[in-house]
């Protein structure tokens, strides 16, 4: 039976999953406490997730909770309905099947082909079906570690099941986050789909350049936009790395992160990065500051002694003129702010950008839809292709699933 007191979450964080049928596997692990969350957030997405539990998964977290997270019966005996055949069979079965927590005993029955619990039952039912299978492991380290459970592993990952990496702490396995899970689901099952091994780059946040060693010249980006394009291409299915310069947010969990200051550790990075000619796509959505001191003073200044400080400043260089030399045959996204112009200088600005980048986002940051740090954004986007699409007080997530969108019909053409 469906219940209908969860409607009112459906798609409140958006509609990547709208549709999607997920199978919930739940575990004996102590991390069960955590499957209603993560059946939330599925939800969230738009999912209609349904639980299936083992015995020992009941010990650690009610059957009325499930029922309550999911709005859903869940599954914890097989009966003559057949419920393994109507998740997870061939004309019946869901989108994913998710096993979350799963434990050494379960992933090892997996392997071995046992099928002597809802879970396990459920799971070779989809295996031969062909259905997606996501299993995120939570253990003590020492069994995580165990060759025999490593090899079991390994058989899963030939036949193309897939892994949710743990977090190694405290002589623990811990589950992965909710939220790394939610984003895997949604990378496994997203409409857009680059093709496997696309490296993508991106940038985030405002660099700064010292006057001594504790002032510097910055600006106000927050790294809004970079965080919410990282997201995108982790979901596309890209390879994303994640170079984030000064910025308050927290990053993407589940995304590579490489922290920089300057624009001089920035070059450096991308150096490292571009020169084997591997990166598909770089987004260069970080703020460059445009100048920096002449001089950066070893010592900090001292105010007792200077009622003014006179600054001689050099100007910076143009990192996606960089990028482009470095590897000509990458897709460059290139970000531009301007402030209080009108929309036709925004446009030829923009435009202009396009001899060093393939697509080019331009906004004016007066506007109070599209200031630093507001979640919305509005400017137009231009292409080398000729496309332009005027952007009005759109959420930053959702401009960024327009350049994926853009930056993957450009790589397929």
């Amino acid at each position: 039976m469906k219940y209908r007191h969860n409607l009112s979450i459906v798609g409140s964080l958006g509609d990547a999953l709208e549709g999607r049928r997920i199978v919930l596997c739940v575990t004996g692990s102590v991390a069960a406490y955590q499957a209603p969350e993560i059946a939330r957030l599925l939800i969230r997405y738009g999912a209609d997730v349904i639980p299936v539990m083992t015995g020992d998964a009941l010990r650690m977290v009610g059957e009325e909770l499930l029922r309550w997270a999911t709005g859903n019966d869940p599954v914890t005996n097989i009966t003559g309905a057949l419920e393994h055949v109507g998740l997870a069979g061939k004309e019946t079965g869901a989108d994913l099947i998710l096993v979350a927590p799963a434990t050494l005993n379960t992933i090892t029955k997996i392997a071995a082909g046992v099928a002597d619990t809802p879970v396990t039952l459920v799971v070779q039912t989809a295996l031969g079906s062909g259905i997606p299978l996501l299993i995120a492991p939570a253990m003590h380290e020492p069994m995580f570690l165990n060759r025999l459970f490593l090899d079991a592993v390994e058989k899963l990952k030939s036949i193309g099941v897939e892994f949710i990496e743990p977090m190694l702490a405290e002589e623990k396995a811990k589950i992965a986050l909710p939220e790394v899970i939610c984003e895997h689901v949604i990378r496994k099952l997203y409409r857009i789909k680059f093709p496997q091994g696309t490296k993508a780059l991106v940038t985030a946040g405002a660099t700064v350049e010292y006057i001594d060693p504790i002032r510097v010249v910055t600006n106000l980006s927050s790294g809004l936009m970079g965080m919410a394009i990282a997201r995108e291409c982790f979901r596309c299915g890209c390879d994303t790395i994640l170079i984030t310069g000064r910025t308050s947010l927290p990053p993407p969990p589940h995304i590579e992160r490489i922290n920089i200051l300057t624009s001089k550790e920035l070059i450096n990075i991308l150096e490292q990065k571009l020169k084997h000619g591997r990166t598909k796509i770089y987004f260069g959505t970080i703020a460059v500051a445009d100048y920096k001191p002449a001089v950066k003073h070893e010592e900090k200044i001292k105010t007792e002694t200077a009622e003014k400080l006179m600054l001689e400043f050099t100007r910076t260089e143009k990192i996606i003129e960089r990028v482009k030399s470095i590897s000509p045959d990458t897709i460059v996204v290139g970000f531009k702010a301007e402030y209080g112009i009108p929309e036709e200088e925004l446009r030829n600005r923009a435009e202009k950008l396009l001899e060093h980048a393939d697509i080019v986002y331009a906004s004016d940051v007066s506007k109070p839809t599209s200031i630093f740090g507001s979640p919305t954004t509005e400017g137009i986007i231009v292409t080398r292709e000729g496309y332009f699409k005027k952007i009005e007080g759109k959420k930053k997530e959702e401009v960024a699933e327009l350049l994926l969108e853009l930056t993957y019909s450009m790589l397929n053409t």
